[in-house]
């Protein structure tokens, strides 16, 4: 058995959003375009004979308590595994706390896999997807290789493929809650269509398929979020929106020189906003 385990968590962009329904349990239905990027946290950990779980962070507000998905992943895996020792898990932060880019989730999803694999529990992917739902419903996806279409209330999944995308994204510097963002939230009788067959064409087609109804909600709160906005299409890109809840907006760029350059011009255009500016490219596997 293995006592130490390095892993890396990537970050995730929704290229569409679409609520459908609220539903009786509260949760709201969902239809949504999922696209893993190249932005990541590096996760390690390491078994430990005494109990506990040890969370260390170079994040000073991350939570390292039962308040992180990745505490709770580890706690859930040990009773699955019998394990009578404990863990230490150093976090290194990479992806925007609150951004609506999946860091959790994502966190918590590699959690499960190295317990699983730390352990030797064996679990199937299934298994873990299931395990990771109980915790949240963005969980299951960071199951999944490159791009999917997640429905019902993000747990349903269906994989698709996308041509290579790059990205710049632009965060803000403050959070804003998905709790407060979905209450808000005014549902109207639009509904959620594209064509499959589009998604298999180029970048261009893609950024066609953007859109995100918890933008409106937050953008009237929030003027930053269309100011992004205006920022990344000045600066070329093809395509922006705000991902999850946000407040993070992307811009979709057709080449990755493009994009360097439109990181490079966006960087010298916030100086002094207290932005974050950052590039990455689509996960294709």
């Amino acid at each position: 058995m293995a006592d130490i385990l390095h892993l890396e968590s990537p970050a995730k962009v929704n290229l569409r959003l679409d609520i459908l329904r609220k539903r009786e349990d509260g949760y709201h239905e969902i239809r949504t375009i999922l696209q893993k990027i190249s932005l990541y946290d590096s996760l390690h950990f390491s078994l430990k004979k005494g109990r506990g779980i040890s969370i260390k962070t170079d994040h000073p507000e991350l939570p390292v308590g039962r308040g992180n998905l990745v505490y709770q992943a580890v706690e859930s895996m040990l009773r699955r595994g019998g394990y009578k020792g404990g863990v230490i898990v150093e976090i290194e932060k990479r992806i925007p706390l609150g951004a609506g880019l999946g860091g959790g989730s994502s966190n918590a999803a590699v959690a499960l896999k190295a317990m699983n694999q730390l352990l030797e529990i064996n679990l199937g992917k299934k298994e873990l997807m299931a395990i990771g739902l109980e915790m949240g419903a963005d969980i299951p996806f960071f199951f999944f290789n490159g791009a999917a279409i997640a429905s019902g209330i993000g747990e349903r999944l269906r994989r698709i493929e996308l041509p290579r995308l790059w990205y710049v994204l632009i965060y803000p510097n403050f959070e804003v809650s998905t709790r407060w963002a979905y209450q808000n939230f005014v549902l109207t009788k639009s509904r959620f269509r594209f064509n499959l067959r589009k998604l298999l064409g180029s970048p261009e087609e893609v950024s066609r398929l953007l859109s995100n109804d918890l933008e409106g909600v937050v953008s009237k709160r929030h003027p930053q979020i269309e100011q992004m906005k205006r920022i990344l299409y000045a600066a070329g890109a093809i395509g922006a929106s705000m991902t999850g809840s946000g407040p993070t907006v992307f811009g979709i760029y057709p080449d990755e020189g493009g994009a360097i350059e439109a990181y490079e011009k966006i960087r010298r255009m916030v100086r002094g906003k207290g932005w974050i500016v950052l590039k990455a490219k689509s996960l294709l596997a």
